[in-house]
């Protein structure tokens, strides 16, 4: 199996190096816009199977022609990449394995059949594992009441000033804690405020979390229309992260309309990003990854209660975080299924539709590499 990853970060490194530890991959080729990253995940990796290629993948021409020979590509890129992405897929050919794109490449559908390909977005841990713990969940019931789904990577101890540290995308993080975000309410999408819904949950490894509605149902929002009543996505943080989060957005820190300082126009939200990215970016603390997906409803006319948790801590040995983990393995163990045709489904495939399917095989596979989901029913009298 010969793999294409696109993006040398923290997940693509990642998905890069799992790859190249499985006897079924002879080749695995690495690239991304900066020259100097795939040097250096090749230097650091040491294997005979990487090389590394420069590639800016706005270049659809350049980017079909590296995807050329490939079984498989894998994209870890910015999701505002995605697009580009999937459509040199179709062109090539190729397989895809996206871990963020949500709704965007949705129109490329018909194409990618037509190309006899698979592109499988929103493969990584939320959205991704969560897709797939919900989607198992609403397959053992007859009628699905309530999905929810609670998520977060946080520092294992809550660190000062917000009790958290960043490990993915500033830019993102806080486009997360802004505008609108969708769920749906008896039957209907609904939008709410983001970080609205704040509740306490309480998780028996590490105690008591916070959490709040975020945008992360993605394809959930199509693939269980008509299926489910209640369905929403939260964030999980360290107890006061929120308050402190929404008095800074609340007096305007995240805004985008420019403001006008000593003569010159400021975007705020610009601000942040640059001071929290130097504030808030995990160094040598030690990553967690909280989840857990509960769905009731009824099965056999009795009424169900089936609950999926992970609990997943920074790997020590190979000094690999937790969300790179759970994100990068996610998306390499469900390329390797599309490249070796156990997952079947082509077009655009969500994890919902397209990896719970082979849902045991993937979870056996999560496990081998210390990712366990645990799986709990109870039928209520």
């Amino acid at each position: 199996m010969k793999v294409l990853v696109l993006g040398c970060g923290m997940m693509g490194s990642v998905i890069a190096m799992d790859m190249a530890e499985r006897d079924g991959v002879s080749d695995v080729v690495v690239a991304d816009f900066d020259k100097k990253k795939p040097e250096r995940l090749v230097a650091r990796l040491k294997s005979e199977k990487i090389s590394g290629h420069r590639i800016d993948v706005k270049d659809e021409q350049a980017t079909r022609k590296l995807m050329k020979g490939v079984d498989i590509a894998v994209c870890a890129l910015p999701v505002n990449l995605s697009v580009f992405v999937s459509k040199a897929a179709v062109g090539a050919g190729v397989h895809l394995v996206d871990l963020m794109s949500g709704d965007r490449p949705l129109e490329l559908d018909t194409p990618a059949r037509k190309a006899g390909i698979t592109i499988l977005v929103d493969c990584g841990v939320a959205p991704g594992i969560t897709n797939i713990l919900a989607g198992r969940g609403a397959n053992l019931m007859d009628e699905v009441d309530n999905i929810s789904i609670v998520c977060g990577g946080i520092p294992q101890k809550p660190i000062p000033p917000l009790g958290y540290k960043i490990v993915w995308s500033t830019e993102e993080l806080i486009n997360m804690y802004c505008g609108k975000v969708k769920i749906v309410r008896d039957g209907k999408i609904s939008e709410v405020d983001a970080m609205s819904g704040l509740e306490q949950i309480e998780f028996s490894e590490i105690g008591m979390l916070e959490a709040f509605y975020t945008d992360g149902l993605s394809t959930l929002l199509h693939t269980m229309k008509g299926r489910v009543k209640n369905m929403g996505e939260k964030t999980a943080r360290w107890p006061g992260h929120a308050q402190k989060i929404l008095a800074m957005r609340d007096t305007g820190f995240f805004d985008t309309e420019p403001v006008e300082i000593h003569g010159a126009n400021v975007i705020p939200r610009e601000v942040a990003v640059s001071v929290l990215e130097k504030t808030l970016r995990l160094g040598e603390e030690k990553d967690l990854t909280a989840l857990r997906v509960d769905v009731s409803g009824r099965k056999d006319g009795k009424e169900v209660e089936l609950s999926f948790s992970m609990m997943d801590f920074f790997d020590e040995t190979h000094g690999v975080t937790s969300m790179a983990r759970t994100t990068g393995y996610t998306a390499a163990i469900v390329a390797r299924m599309v490249a070796r045709g156990e997952i079947k489904e082509r077009g655009v495939i969500p994890p919902e539709i397209g990896v719970v399917k082979v849902y045991k095989k993937f979870t056996s596979e999560l496990q081998e590499r210390g990712i366990r989901i645990q799986e709990n029913s109870r039928i209520k009298e």
